[in-house]
């Protein structure tokens, strides 16, 4: 190593990594997975702001309207709905396929 130089090679950059996968695959490509994953993320999605916006409706009227307080609170319900609601479907998913 003493007197030797060592060249040092970087890796690709995303836009690099981006067009390759444009120039082999296509544009389509970078796409592929979407559905799946916006089926999985919708209904979380939308139980989380259902929650949090009655949440925040609900707290308004008990503290001061649109405070900081209403905000965390809100959110941390509406958080902890989507973590049990999430949960309990995935066990009870759980469940039903492993009784057939």
């Amino acid at each position: 190593v003493n007197g030797t130089s060592v060249a040092r090679v970087s890796p690709p950059g995303p836009l690099h990594c981006l067009k390759l996968i444009l120039e082999k695959e296509g544009p389509r490509s970078l796409f592929r997975g979407l559905g799946p994953n916006l089926v999985g993320v919708a209904p979380s999605r939308a139980i989380y702001f259902g929650a949090y916006s009655t949440a925040k409706e609900k707290l308004n009227g008990v503290l001061e309207p649109d405070s900081t307080q209403v905000h965390m609170l809100s959110a941390g319900m509406a958080g902890t709905d989507v973590f049990f609601t999430t949960f309990l479907n995935r066990k009870t998913r759980k469940c039903l396929t492993n009784i057939s």
